[in-house]
């Protein structure tokens, strides 16, 4: 119910975040099932004349001076539990992570993928500031996602333990709050740093070509696929950024909506 012109604004401000969540969804989605058919049909497409992915990975590092980074199968546990956590090159573990389907493949898809992930690299091995920022700081951008529900539950039970069900009292509820709030600063902090991150994926895309046009990894008829890829690739991080920010934007909203709603049965 509308209690004044603050609660009108607000169910205003939550339509509009919600309908743009719904636009930019399926815009992702979109993009998704048109990185996944290419992804297909491209690993279909033969360009490494007998070496694989593993080896001209292996290569290129080789040729870029960088002695201490293995390339190695990636387990399909991590795409589940971490999203874009499959094929990946880890800074901390000093590793490019390749899917089985890539790794001993000589697609275009597997060659490009590769080359991709030895352009990490080689921004770890040259020190540049935005992946030297990722290094660091990877693994909780990554897992910001994952932490918002557990962070909540924490608050929802130590709210429990602390204030039972008593709602007679009026303190129930107020430890919850404060750990949404919580999880939400923690989801912001972490999708600030990982925008920062998306100029590596960017960078990234830009040395693997240049290593595939001097190395002639791939013939000049698919150059262009690649780049394309690369590309694709590169937008999904940000609609995938932009998405999160609008979920973050919602909830505060609603948490907003949610307090005033609370505070006008009292």
């Amino acid at each position: 119910m509308i209690i004044d012109g603050i609660d009108l604004v607000l169910e205003i401000a939550i339509l509009i975040v919600a309908l743009a969540i719904i636009i930019v969804g399926i815009w992702a989605a979109i993009l998704q099932i048109t990185i996944f058919f290419r992804y297909r049909r491209y690993n279909n497409i033969k360009v490494g004349n007998g070496r694989t992915a593993k080896t001209v990975a292996e290569e290129l590092l080789r040729h870029a001076g960088i002695t201490d980074v293995q390339v190695v199968k990636a387990s399909i546990l991590w795409f589940w539990f971490f999203n874009k956590w499959g094929n990946r090159y880890s800074p901390r573990r000093k590793k490019i992570l390749l899917y089985k389907n890539i790794l001993n493949n000589d697609s275009l898809t597997a060659i490009g993928l590769a080359t991709q992930k030895v352009g990490l690299a080689i921004q770890h091995k040259n020190r540049e500031p935005k992946m030297m920022f990722r290094a660091k700081w990877e693994i909780w951008t990554r897992l910001a996602p994952n932490l918002f529900l557990p962070i909540i539950t924490l608050g929802l039970v130590i709210d429990l333990l602390v204030n039972g069900l008593d709602y007679n009292t009026g303190t129930f509820g107020y430890i919850t709050i404060g750990f949404v709030g919580l999880a939400i600063l923690y989801t912001i902090i972490a999708l600030l740093m990982l925008f920062r991150v998306i100029g590596t994926e960017r960078r990234a895309g830009e040395i693997a070509l240049d290593l595939i046009r001097q190395n002639n990894l791939i013939d000049a008829n698919n150059i262009d696929k690649i780049a394309d890829y690369y590309k694709l690739q590169v937008r999904i991080y940000v609609l995938d950024f932009v998405l999160a920010v609008l979920n973050i934007v919602l909830d505060i909203l609603q948490l907003l909506a949610r307090s005033k709603a609370a505070k006008g049965r009292r």
